[in-house]
């Protein structure tokens, strides 16, 4: 997801922005803060979310891609970050794919060593 600082006009990449606070107790606005100028800038957690789903997607579809050409290294590497990206997903679904996903590679680099 992209942000714009509103200040300064500096535009980046969602993790370029430290999370600084929320603007309520238990709304879905949060305040990054912006790398160039320090201003606080407000973001959707709803607009973050969508985002860190379809890259888990993405992700997930070239781990698929990785597996079918036999390169388990890559889809090992693949596996990572798309657990890295259910800590903000939460999903059970995410992680019982990894489970199978971190099987299969053990059975391909199995049978690659017999």
């Amino acid at each position: 997801m992209r942000i714009t600082c509103d200040r300064c006009g500096y535009e980046g990449e969602g993790e370029e922005f430290r999370h600084i606070g929320n603007v309520s107790c238990c709304g879905p606005l949060i305040f990054r803060e912006c790398p160039s100028c320090q201003n606080p800038v407000i973001c959707d957690r709803q607009d973050i979310r969508a985002d860190v789903e379809e890259t888990a997607k993405e992700t997930s579809r070239q781990v698929e891609l990785a597996l079918a050409c036999g390169d388990t290294a890559r889809a090992r590497e693949l596996l990572k970050d798309l657990s890295f990206l259910n800590q903000c997903l939460n999903l059970d679904s995410v992680n019982d794919y990894i489970r199978e996903r971190k099987r299969e590679i053990r059975r391909l680099e199995r049978a690659a060593s017999q």
